[in-house]
C-alpha cells in the first residue's frame, strides 16, 4: 500500500503532466486518463521515452484535427519531415516483425480450418492471436459464431499485396501517415462489420493494400499538409453539426445567440395547438411546448413524407398468384443482411433537437430551459461536449435557479425525525450522487430505462432511451453527454430512497469518454456500471472496472449477459446479472442495493461543490465568465450586508423607506380621499393637515434613507453602471443568495412557531387550561409578525428604489439624477422580469413610480399598443403557476411564497402577429389571492373588492381562476368578481372575462362539464342580482354586465400533476389544456375592439384613474377617465378649428352678400343659394371630420362623440346660415323700406339731374370758368329746392317720453307708480340694493325660509342685474347701427328682458327679487333708452327729409353738372367723381376685411385661441396671476363671459397696436387687395365695352360692368352713379387710364388716412369675431361659481370645470344655527367643492332637507347637471389667490377668513410659480 508521501509525490507528477497537456491547449481531464490507460504514462518525464508508435496509439483518440499538432508537440514528434533516419528504421523493423507474426498466424489458422480436427475454442484462440497481431481493437473482433474463412481470405489478399509493394515502401519517405491511419481505421471497421456489402469490402481492401506492407519510418519530407488542409479538416469535423443547425434553422443563433425573447415571444404557434410540419419549425415548437410545461416535448419530432414509415401494404388479387414472389424468395429476404444506411434517418433525434437548442441558447435562456425541464421532471445536461470546440461544458449557472422540495425521514430506536426542505435551490443541495455508465453495448438492456424505473413509479421517462418515441440509431449530440436528475422523497413509507439522491447518466460507451468518466468517479457516492460483452473486454474496459473495484467507494456491476451471479461481495463492488430478469424483481434488488450502499457513510456533493473538480478536468464552467463572476461577487457582497442584520430588522435598517413610515404615509394618503369634518375645522383644514403629515413622513423617510446605506448605494450604482448582461447575472445571483439567506432563517422561525402552536393546542386539550395560554398566544402573534416582516426578496430592493424616486421627486432637487431610477425597472420589464405594480405589504400603488416606469418604457420601446391580461382567484389556487405555464413567465409560484400585491410582466408579440392581433405586447398582471389568511383581520372584504375592481378595470381580459369543487370558495370569488365587473361597467369600461376551472373532476367528461357550466351560470346570475342591489343597478343576469357566453368563456384544466409530488411530472392533459387556454386568450384578444387596446401612455393614465377612484369610497362616483377626458379635449381643439373655418368662410360669404344687397344686385335670399355658397367648405369639413374620427390614434374612444360632433357642426352651420339669411333679409327689408322712403327723394334727384343736364346742354361748347359753371348750377339748384318743401309731406314726430310712460303704466299697476315715473331723475344710474331688491321666499304664503341671505346670493342676483343691463344696451346699439326708426315695441322688449332676469332665479333658491327691483330696473332702463331712442328718431327723420337729403348731395350734383358741361373733355373729372363715390365704400371694406384678417391671424398664431375653451380658460387664469390685479380677478369671478371678451379684446389690441405697427400692415394689406380688385374691375369693364359698336351709351354700359364686378367687393350701388351715366365718353381706354390714376390717388389718400387709424375706427371689432367663436357654454358651478369650459354652447352631457374654487371667493359664508333660525356668520368658507364631494359634509336645499356632498346630484338641477369629481391634487391656483388677496376679499365680501374659515397655513406657502405650474399640467 502506498505511503502518504508516495501519494503526494504521485499527485505532483500528475499535476506536472497535466500542465504539459494544458500548455499545448489540450484538455488535461481528457488526455491524462488516455495517457495512463493506453501508454501507462503518469509523469511528465515519461514523455521523453515515447516514440512515434506511442503517438499513433494516442492519435486514435484525437477528437479534433488541431489536437494532433498539440499532441505531437507534447510528445516531441516532428511533423515537418525532419524525423531522424534511426527512428524510421526502428519503426520499419518493428512493423516487419508484426507483419511476419500476422502472416504465420494466418497460415496456421488456415491449416487448422482445413484439417477440421480442432475445437472451436482452439480456433478462436488462434484467431484472437491474429487479431492482436494485426492490431485490431478487441471491440471489433468478429463474433464467435461468425465463419472465419471469408475473413482469412481477405487478410491473405492483403498480405500478398503488402509483399509485392515492400520494396517500394522502403524507398518512400513521403507517405501521408494521417491518411494511412485513417484508412486503417476504416479497414478495421470494414473487416469486422458483417453488414457491409462484399464489393464495398473489396474496395476498402484495395485502398488499404499498403497498410500491412512493411512500412518505412516517416521521413523528413512526410506530411506536407498545409494550413488550408488543416482548416478543411476542421470544417469537416463540424460539418454534421452545422448541417443539423441549418436543418433546424438555427444557424443564425449559433453560438449562444438565442435569448429569452425567443422563448417568451408570442408567435403564430401560440394561436393553435398544432405539430411542426418541417424541421425548421422544431426549435420554435420545442420552446413553446416547454413553455407550457409539456414533458412530451421530449418526444417532439417532425416526420417527412419521404422518411421511412410503415411498411407498404402489398398488392392483392391477381398479383398474388404470380410466382415471382415465391416462398423461396421470401426466405432469402429473411436471411439477407439489412441494407446499410447511407446517411442519417429522416427525422432529427429528439435529444439532438434539445441539445442543438441548448448550444444556441445564451446563459439566461439555458437557465430557463433547465428550470422548465426540471419542472417537467426531465433529465438535465450536466456535462456537455461542445461540438464546435471539442471542450466539455459544465452549466452551473444554467442549473442555479432550479428549486425542489422534499422531506426526509430518519428513523431511530426512539423516534422518527423528519426534516423538510422547501423550495431548496438544488444546485446548493448536498446530495449523494449515483452515476450510471456503460461499458460496451447491449441490445437488450438500457441504463436509461433502469434509471427511469428507479426515479419514477409512473413509468415517466426522465431520461430519454432507445425505446422512446422518436428515437433513432443516428444521434449526433448525445455521445459523451452526462445528464442529471434528482430523486426527491416525500417522507412517505413508499419512498424509493430515504434522502434526496442525484442520478447521473453518461451517454455512450464510458471507454470513449474518459474525462466525463473520471469526473463522475470523483463525485459519485455509488457507481452503477452496465457491462456488456464481458468476455471480450479490452484493456480500457478492464482498467475502468479495475478502477471501480479498487475504489474506496462502492459500485454496482450490472452484467447484461448473465442471468445469475454467485452471491457475495467482492471488495466494494456488487455484481448483479440482469439478463432475462423479471423487471420488478430486478428493480427491487437494484433499489435495495443502492439504498443499502447509500445508507453507509457516503460522500455528498452539491453541484456548486463539483465546480472545482470540473475546473481541474479542464471543463468550461459557464459561471466563470467575467460578467457572471463580477455580478456574482457583487451580489454576494450585498447579501453579506443583509446577513449582518437580524432577519426581521432588515427592512427597517437597510430598506427604511418601506417600513412603518411608508405604511403611515399610505394610510394618510387614503384619508385624503375620504375627508371628514372634525370639530370646528373645515374640510380644507383637515386636508391641509393630512398633506402636512404626509410631507413630514417623507422628510423622516429621507432623513433615515440619506445618505444611502451601503446596500442601496451599491445596488443602484451597480445597476446603473454595468452592461445589460452583467445586470441580468447580478439579479439572478441576488435571487439565489437572498433565497439562500431567507430559507434557513424562515425554517427556524416556522419550527419555533409550530412548537409554540403545538404547545398551545396541548394546553387547550388539558383540563387545566382549556382556553389556551394568553402568553403563548401573544408570543405566537409576535412570531407571526416576525415571519411576515422577515420576508425579503429582490422585489423589496426594487420597491425601495421606487420609494427613493417618489421621495426625491417630491422635494424638487436640482440634481435630477434620480430620474434615471425608473429606467432600471423599465429595463427589467423589457428583459422579461416581473416588476411590482402594487405594494403587497401596504396594499398601495405608488403612482409616481409606476408612471415613471411607463414613461421609461415608452422612451425605450415607443408608445406601443398593449393588451392587458389579468388574473383573479383565491389564494394558493395556482394563478401564478397557470400564468407561468401559459406564457413562460417568472412570477413566484411556489407553495408558501404566495404573491402579495400585484406584479406586471411584459411579453412581446412577434412582428408577423402584431398586425393580426392589433397589439405589440401583452402585459400580464399577477395578483395576490382573494381571501388571503394574512389579511383576514384587515378589512379583507373591502381590500378584495378594491383589488378585483382594479385588476378587472385595468385588464382587457381577466382570467377568473376557480380551483377544485369547494362551493364556498367558488361563491366568494364569483361574488367579488361580479361586483367588480358591475362597477367597471358603470364607468363605461368594458373588459371581458374567462373562467378557468382548475382541477375539475373528469375534465374531459362533456356531460359533467355542461352541468358545471349550468351551475356556474346560475351562480353568476345569482351573484349579479346581489351585487346589483349593493351597487344600486337594475341588472338581472351576468350577461347584462358583460358579453358572456357560458359555452366559450369557461375553460377546464385537468389536475396539473400525475401522481404525488415531488416526483410527479406535469399532467400532459394539463399542458394541452394550458395551450388551448393560451389560444383561446389570444383569439379573444384578436376580437377585442381597437378602442380597448391602449397604448402604454394611455394605460398609464388608466391605471392612475382606477387607483385614484379606488382610494375613494365611491368608486363609480369618483372614477375619472383621463383617456376620455384627454381625447375629448383634443376633440374640442379640433372642433374649434373646424368651427373657425366654417365661421370664417360664412363671414366672408356674408360680407360679399352684404355688398351685393346694398348694391342692389340681390333682392331675394334663398336657403338653397346660401347652402350652395358654403357647400364646398362644408363638404371638405365633413371629410376632414370623418378622417379624424377614422384615423386618429384615439378613434376608438372618439367614436362615441362622432355623431354628436357631426350634429353640432351641422347645427352650427344651420345657425350661421340662418343668421346670415336673417341678416340678409333684414338688410333687404331695410333697403326696401329705405327705398320707399327714398322714392320721393329719387324723384327730386332725377328731376334735379334732368334740369341740370338741360342747363348744361344749353351751355355746351361755351368756355366757362368754374365760377360761371357754379353760378349757372346755383340758378337751377335754388329754383328746384324752393319747390321741394311745398310738394313734400311734413314728417311725423313721436313723443317718446309719453309712449314710455304709457307702456310703463300699462305694465306696472302698483299705486303711486305714476308719481315715481315723474320723480325719477334723468341720468341716474341703477344701484342694486340687496335689502330693497331681494326677499326671502315664503311657503304657503305664511312661512319664510329660515336660512339667511348670503353674500353669495347677493352677488348672484347682482350679476343677473348686470347681465340684463348689458343685454338691453347691446340691443339698442344694434338698432342704432341699423339706422332704423324708433318703435313702441322697443319699450316692451326692455320690460320683457327685465322679467326674464327675475324668472332666472332657481326654484330651489331661498330668496327672489322683489317687485321694487323690477320697477327700479325698468325705470332706469327706460330712462336710459329714451334719450337714445330720441336720437335715433331724430337721425331717421333727418335722413329721410328730401331737403336735407338733397342738400347733403349738392356737391355731387355740381360735379355731374360740370361734367355735362365739359362734354368729352371731362373724362378726368368723371374718374375723380367715380373714385369719390368709391372712397367711403372702399374704406368700409378695408376695415371689414382687416377685422377678419386680424381675427384669423390671432387664431393661427396665439396658443390662447388655437385650442378649446378650456385652453382659453387656462390662458385667462395665467394672465390674471401674472397681472396680480385684484379688480381683474373680481371682474372675472363676477362676469366671466364679459371678462373673457375683454381679455380677447386686450390681446387683440396688444397684438395690433404694439411697436411693430401690425395694424397698419393689416390695413395696408386689405387696401392693396381691394385696390387690385377695383383695378381688375376697371380693366375687365374696359375690355368688355370698348368693342361694343351696337351701343352708343358706352359710359352707362361701362358703369354696369364695373358695378357688377365689384358687387361682392365694395358697397357701390349702381343707382348712385346715374348722374354721370349719360356723359359723352368715346375713348374708353382713356377712361381706363384716368381711372387708374384716380384710383392710385385714392389709394395713397386712404393709405395716409389709415396710417393714423386705431381699432376704434372699425365698425366691427376684430375681437368680437373671436369672442363669438369662443362663446361656448357659460354655465357656472352651483357650488363655487366655476365656469363650464365646454366649447359647445348646447353640449351633450354634464357641465365640467377645470378648476373649482373655494366657496368664499364668491361670498359664501358659514351659517350659524340657532333655535328656529339659521343666519349667516362673517366667517368665509374655504372649502372647495371638488374636496367636499369626497367628504362626509352635507348641504341644505329647500327647507330642512340635507344632502351629502357625495350625492350632490340628488339635489336636482342645476347641481345634477354638473360632473364634479374628487380632485386629490394640490388645487394650488385658487388657494394662492385667496392667500394673496385675503384682505381685499374680506373688504369686498364683508367677511373674515377666521374661525372655521381660517386659511390653512399650507395655503400661505403656495407661491405664484407653483400656482402657474399647476395650470401648465392641465
Amino acid at each position: 500500500m502506498a505511503s502518504p508521501e508516495d501519494a503526494q509525490e504521485g499527485d505532483a507528477e500528475a499535476q506536472l503532466l497535466a500542465e504539459a497537456f494544458q500548455k499545448e491547449g489540450l484538455d488535461a481531464g481528457y488526455w491524462l486518463p488516455k495517457a495512463s490507460q493506453i501508454l501507462g504514462i503518469k509523469s511528465r518525464g515519461a514523455l521523453q521515452h515515447l516514440g512515434y508508435e506511442g503517438y499513433l496509439r494516442l492519435e486514435r483518440h484525437v477528437r479534433h484535427p488541431r489536437e494532433k499538432e498539440a499532441l505531437q508537440k507534447v510528445l516531441k514528434i516532428r511533423d515537418d519531415k525532419t524525423t531522424t533516419t534511426e527512428g524510421q528504421k526502428e519503426y520499419l523493423e518493428k512493423t516487419k516483425k508484426t507483419q511476419e507474426v500476422a502472416k504465420q498466424t494466418r497460415n496456421d489458422l488456415t491449416e487448422m480450418l482445413r484439417s477440421r480436427s480442432h475445437s472451436q475454442d482452439a480456433l478462436r484462440e488462434r484467431a484472437e492471436t491474429l487479431w492482436q497481431a494485426t492490431e485490431i481493437p478487441k471491440e471489433f473482433w468478429p463474433a464467435p459464431e461468425e465463419p472465419l474463412v471469408d475473413r482469412l481470405e481477405s487478410i491473405q489478399k492483403q498480405l500478398e499485396q503488402q509483399e509485392l509493394s515492400a520494396g517500394r515502401r522502403e524507398n518512400r519517405g513521403d507517405e501521408d501517415w494521417e491518411k494511412v491511419e485513417r484508412d486503417l481505421h476504416s479497414l478495421i471497421g470494414g473487416c469486422l462489420d458483417d453488414k457491409w456489402h462484399e464489393q464495398r469490402m473489396q474496395n476498402i481492401l484495395r485502398d488499404e493494400e499498403d497498410t500491412f506492407c512493411t512500412p518505412e519510418a516517416p521521413s523528413q519530407s512526410q506530411c506536407k499538409a498545409d494550413s488550408s488542409e488543416s482548416k478543411e479538416s476542421e470544417a469537416t469535423a463540424n460539418q454534421e453539426f452545422l448541417q443539423l443547425l441549418k436543418r433546424l434553422g438555427l444557424e443564425s443563433h449559433y453560438p449562444r445567440k438565442m435569448g429569452m425573447g425567443d422563448f417568451c415571444t408570442i408567435c403564430s404557434t401560440s394561436l393553435q395547438d398544432s405539430q411542426p410540419s418541417q424541421d425548421k419549425e422544431l426549435p420554435l415548437y420545442f420552446l413553446q411546448k416547454l413553455l407550457t410545461a409539456d414533458y412530451q416535448v421530449r418526444y417532439l419530432t417532425c416526420w417527412d413524407e419521404s422518411s421511412p414509415g410503415l411498411a407498404p401494404v402489398p398488392p392483392t388479387g391477381g398479383q398474388a398468384s404470380q410466382q415471382s414472389d415465391s416462398f423461396g424468395n421470401f426466405l432469402d429476404r429473411l436471411m439477407e443482411a439489412a441494407p446499410a444506411h447511407e446517411g442519417r434517418e429522416g427525422h432529427v433525434h429528439p435529444v439532438d433537437l434539445q441539445m442543438a437548442v441548448f448550444h444556441c441558447a445564451d446563459d439566461f435562456l439555458r437557465q430557463t430551459l433547465a428550470s422548465r425541464m426540471a419542472f417537467c421532471q426531465l433529465a438535465l445536461p450536466l456535462l456537455v461536449p461542445n461540438p464546435g470546440t471539442s471542450r466539455i461544458e459544465f452549466p452551473l449557472y444554467a442549473l442555479s435557479q432550479i428549486q425542489r422540495s422534499w422531506e426526509e425521514v430518519k428513523k431511530s430506536r426512539k423516534q422518527v425525525q423528519r426534516k423538510s426542505y422547501s423550495n431548496e435551490l438544488i444546485f446548493q443541495a448536498q446530495t449523494p450522487i449515483v452515476s450510471f455508465i456503460r461499458i460496451g453495448s447491449s441490445a437488450s438492456s438500457s441504463k436509461s430505462q433502469l434509471l427511469n424505473a428507479l426515479l419514477s413509479k409512473h413509468k415517466h421517462d426522465t431520461f430519454f432511451h432507445r425505446h422512446c418515441k422518436g428515437s433513432t440509431r443516428e444521434r449526433l449530440l448525445v455521445e459523451g453527454l452526462v445528464e442529471i436528475a434528482w430523486y426527491c422523497p416525500r417522507g412517505s413509507p413508499d419512498d424509493t430512497f430515504g434522502c434526496c439522491v442525484a442520478f447521473c447518466n453518461l451517454r455512450g460507451d464510458a471507454r470513449d469518454h474518459g474525462a466525463q468518466l473520471h469526473f463522475l468517479q470523483e463525485v459519485s457516492a455509488v457507481s452503477v456500471v452496465l457491462v456488456s460483452d464481458r468476455e471480450h473486454m479490452d484493456d480500457r474496459g478492464r482498467e475502468i472496472l479495475q478502477g471501480l473495484w479498487q475504489s474506496q467507494r462502492p459500485s454496482v456491476c450490472l452484467l447484461t449477459e448473465k442471468e445469475n451471479v454467485a452471491a457475495g461481495q467482492a471488495s466494494r463492488t456488487i455484481t448483479i446479472g440482469i439478463k432475462n430478469r423479471n423487471k420488478a424483481e430486478l428493480m427491487e434488488q437494484l433499489t435495495k442495493t443502492i439504498g443499502n450502499l447509500l445508507g453507509r457513510s457516503h460522500p455528498c456533493f452539491s453541484l456548486e461543490a463539483c465546480v472545482d473538480k470540473a475546473r481541474q478536468h479542464g471543463f468550461v464552467v459557464d459561471a466563470d465568465q467575467p460578467a457572471c463572476v463580477t455580478a456574482k461577487a457583487k451580489a454576494k457582497e450585498l447579501v453579506e450586508l443583509l446577513e449582518k442584520e437580524k432577519m426581521s430588522e432588515i427592512k427597517s435598517q437597510l430598506l427604511p423607506l418601506q417600513g412603518k413610515l411608508w405604511h403611515q404615509w399610505c394610510q394618510k394618503d387614503k384619508e385624503l380621499t375620504r375627508l371628514q369634518e372634525k370639530g370646528n375645522r373645515s374640510i380644507e383644514h383637515h386636508r391641509s393637515q393630512i398633506e402636512n403629515y404626509k410631507e413630514a413622513i417623507r422628510r423622516k423617510q429621507l432623513e433615515r434613507a440619506f445618505p444611502l446605506n451601503p446596500l442601496m448605494k451599491s445596488f443602484l450604482g451597480f445597476l446603473q453602471a454595468q452592461p445589460a448582461d452583467t445586470k441580468k447575472y447580478f439579479l439572478q445571483w441576488m435571487k439565489v443568495f437572498m433565497h439562500e439567506l431567507s430559507c434557513g432563517r424562515f425554517e427556524k422561525l416556522r419550527r419555533d412557531y409550530h412548537k409554540l402552536w403545538s404547545g398551545n393546542l396541548a394546553g387547550k386539550k388539558s383540563k387545566k387550561n382549556p382556553g389556551g395560554n394568553d402568553e403563548l398566544l401573544s408570543r405566537l402573534d409576535a412570531l407571526s409578525d416576525e415571519i411576515n416582516s422577515s420576508s425579503i426578496g429582490l422585489e423589496h430592493l426594487l420597491r425601495e428604489v421606487g420609494q427613493i424616486y417618489e421621495a426625491l421627486e417630491l422635494i424638487n432637487l436640482e440634481n435630477k439624477s434620480f430620474v434615471k431610477l425608473p429606467e432600471i425597472a423599465a429595463e427589467l420589464m423589457v428583459s422579461g422580469y416581473p416588476v411590482e405594480l402594487m405594494d403587497g405589504d401596504a396594499s398601495y400603488l405608488p403612482l409616481r413610480w409606476v408612471g415613471a416606469i411607463f414613461d421609461s418604457l415608452i422612451e425605450r420601446l415607443g408608445d406601443k399598443r398593449v393588451f392587458v391580461l389579468s388574473v383573479l382567484g383565491m389564494q394558493s389556487t395556482g394563478k401564478s403557476t397557470l400564468l407561468n405555464a401559459t406564457f413562460g413567465l417568472q412570477f413566484n409560484a411556489s407553495a408558501g411564497r404566495c404573491t402579495r400585491g400585484a406584479f406586471m410582466q411584459l411579453i412581446p408579440v412577434s412582428e408577423p402577429l402584431q398586425h393580426d392581433l392589433g397589439f405589440d405586447f401583452v402585459l400580464v398582471l399577477d395578483t395576490e389571492g382573494l381571501r388571503a389568511i394574512e389579511t383576514a383581520d384587515k378589512q379583507s372584504l373591502n381590500h378584495d373588492n378594491e383589488l378585483a375592481t382594479f385588476v378587472i378595470g385595468v385588464g382587457n381580459l381577466t382570467v377568473i381562476n376557480i380551483f377544485g369543487e369547494n362551493p364556498s370558495e367558488t361563491q366568494d370569488v364569483l361574488q367579488i368578481a361580479v361586483q367588480a365587473f358591475l362597477r367597471v361597467k358603470k364607468v363605461n369600461l368594458s373588459p371581458s372575462c374567462l373562467f378557468v376551472h382548475q382541477n375539475a373532476g373528469e375534465a374531459t367528461a362533456k356531460e359533467q362539464n355542461r352541468e358545471g357550466q349550468r351551475r356556474l351560470q346560475e351562480k353568476l346570475d345569482e351573484m349579479t342580482v346581489v351585487a346589483a342591489q349593493q351597487e344600486f343597478c337594475d341588472v338581472s343576469s351576468f350577461s347584462d354586465v358583460i358579453g358572456f357566453d357560458v359555452n366559450t368563456h369557461i375553460h377546464y384544466l385537468a389536475h396539473p400533476w400525475v401522481g404525488n409530488s415531488p416526483m410527479a411530472p406535469p399532467n400532459p392533459t394539463y399542458s394541452q389544456n394550458v395551450q388551448q387556454l393560451k389560444s383561446k386568450i389570444l383569439q379573444a384578444a384578436k376580437k377585442e375592439p381597437q378602442r380597448s387596446i391602449l397604448r402604454l401612455s394611455s394605460l398609464k393614465d388608466r391605471i392612475g384613474d382606477l387607483w385614484n377612484a379606488l382610494l375613494n369610497e365611491n368608486f363609480v362616483f369618483s372614477f375619472k377617465n383621463s383617456l376620455e377626458i384627454a381625447a375629448y379635449r383634443k376633440l374640442e381643439s379640433a372642433f374649434s378649428q373646424w368651427t373657425w373655418r366654417l365661421r370664417s368662410h360664412i363671414l366672408d360669404v356674408q360680407m360679399r352678400l352684404d355688398n351685393r344687397i346694398r348694391n342692389g344686385d340681390w333682392q331675394n335670399v334663398t336657403r338653397e343659394h346660401l347652402e350652395g355658397l358654403v357647400q364646398e367648405t362644408s363638404d371638405a369639413l365633413e371629410k376632414e371630420v370623418d378622417k379624424y374620427f377614422r384615423e386618429d390614434k384615439d378613434h376608438e374612444t372618439l367614436v362615441q362623440w362622432k355623431s354628436g360632433t357631426e350634429l353640432k357642426l351641422k347645427e352650427l352651420k344651420e345657425a350661421l346660415l340662418h343668421e346670415t339669411k336673417k341678416k340678409c333679409e333684414n338688410l333687404i327689408e331695410l333697403l326696401k323700406e329705405q327705398k320707399k322712403l327714398d322714392a320721393r327723394k329719387l324723384e327730386y334727384k332725377d328731376e334735379l339731374l334732368r334740369r341740370s343736364r338741360e342747363r348744361a346742354v344749353s351751355l355746351k361748347g361755351k368756355s366757362l370758368s368754374e365760377r360761371e359753371l357754379e353760378r349757372n348750377f346755383a340758378l337751377v339748384w335754388n329754383k328746384w329746392i324752393a319747390k321741394v318743401p311745398r310738394s313734400s309731406r311734413p314728417p311725423e314726430r313721436v313723443d317718446i317720453n309719453a309712449e314710455i310712460k304709457d307702456v310703463l303704466l300699462e305694465h306696472f299697476k302698483e299705486p303711486g307708480f305714476h308719481a315715481r315715473i315723474r320723480s325719477f331723475p334723468r341720468g341716474r344710474g341703477f344701484s342694486f340694493d340687496p335689502e330693497k331688491h331681494i326677499m326671502k321666499k315664503t311657503y304657503f304664503g305664511l312661512f319664510s325660509d329660515s336660512r339667511s341671505i348670503s353674500d353669495a346670493d347677493v352677488i348672484n342676483f347682482e350679476q343677473i342685474s348686470v347681465n340684463t343691463i348689458v343685454y338691453v344696451k347691446t340691443n339698442i346699439a344694434k338698432k342704432e347701427e341699423e339706422k332704423c326708426d324708433y318703435s313702441r315695441n322697443f319699450i316692451h322688449e326692455i320690460l320683457n328682458e327685465v322679467q326674464k332676469g327675475v324668472d332666472s332665479v332657481s326654484s330651489n333658491a331661498k330668496c327672489t327679487f322683489t317687485r321694487e327691483y323690477s320697477m327700479d330696473l325698468s325705470l332706469y332702463l327706460c330712462a336710459m333708452a329714451a334719450e337714445r331712442f330720441k336720437a335715433m328718431h331724430e337721425a331717421f327723420q333727418k335722413a329721410n327729409d328730401p331737403v336735407v337729403y338733397l342738400s347733403s348731395r349738392r356737391e355731387d350734383f355740381l360735379k355731374c353738372f360740370q361734367i355735362s358741361c365739359q362734354g368729352a373733355t371731362s373724362v378726368t373729372t368723371f374718374a375723380v367723381f367715380l373714385c369719390d363715390k368709391i372712397e367711403p365704400a372702399l374704406r368700409q371694406a378695408v376695415y371689414e376685411r382687416a377685422a377678419k384678417d386680424i381675427a384669423e391671424d390671432m387664431q393661427g398664431k396665439f396658443p390662447d385661441f388655437q385650442g378649446s375653451r378650456a385652453n382659453l380658460e387656462v390662458c385667462i387664469l395665467r394672465y390674471l396671476a401674472e397681472q396680480e390685479n385684484f379688480e381683474y380677478f373680481m371682474k372675472y369671478l363676477s362676469f366671466p363671459k364679459e371678462f373673457c371678451e375683454w381679455y380677447i379684446k386686450t390681446r387683440v389690441w396688444s397684438h395690433c397696436l404694439d411697436d411693430s405697427r401690425r395694424l397698419r400692415r393689416f390695413l395696408d394689406s386689405s387696401l392693396d387687395l381691394l385696390y387690385q380688385n377695383i383695378l381688375s374691375a376697371v380693366a375687365l369693364s374696359t375690355r368688355v365695352v370698348k368693342d361694343r359698336k351696337d351701343r352708343e351709351d358706352k359710359v352707362s354700359l361701362w358703369l354696369d360692368e364695373f358695378c357688377r364686378e365689384l358687387s361682392e367687393v365694395v358697397n357701390l350701388p349702381r343707382s348712385e352713379l346715374k348722374g354721370i351715366e349719360h356723359q359723352e365718353v368715346t375713348d374708353i381706354e382713356f377712361l381706363s387710364s384716368a381711372m387708374a390714376e384716380a384710383l392710385e390717388d385714392l389709394r395713397d389718400r386712404l393709405g395716409e388716412e389709415l396710417a393714423g387709424a386705431d381699432l376704434r375706427s372699425f365698425s366691427r371689432q376684430p375681437h368680437t369675431i373671436l369672442a363669438e367663436h369662443f362663446s361656448g357654454c357659460w354655465a357656472q358651478c352651483p357650488l363655487c361659481g366655476a365656469v363650464c369650459t365646454n366649447a359647445m354652447r348646447h353640449h351633450d352631457g354634464d357641465h365640467q370645470a377645470l378648476f373649482h374654487r373655494p366657496q368664499g371667493v364668491i361670498g359664501f359664508k358659514w351659517c350659524t344655527c340657532e333655535p328656529d333660525n339659521e343666519h349667516e356668520s362673517h366667517e368665509m368658507i374655504t372649502d372647495i367643492c371638488s374636496s367636499l364631494v369626497a367628504s362626509d359634509r352635507e348641504f341644505r336645499v329647500g327647507g330642512d332637507q340635507s344632502i351629502p356632498y357625495k350625492t350632490y346630484r340628488d339635489a336636482g338641477p342645476p347641481r345634477s347637471t354638473w360632473n364634479i369629481l374628487p380632485d386629490p391634487s394640490m388645487q394650488a391656483y385658487w388657494k394662492w389667490f385667496v392667500s394673496r388677496f385675503r384682505t381685499q376679499l374680506e373688504d369686498r365680501l364683508n367677511g373674515k377668513f377666521r374661525g372655521k374659515g381660517e386659511i390653512p397655513a399650507a395655503w400661505r406657502r403656495i407661491t405664484k410659480q407653483k400656482a402657474l405650474s399647476e395650470l401648465e399640467k392641465r
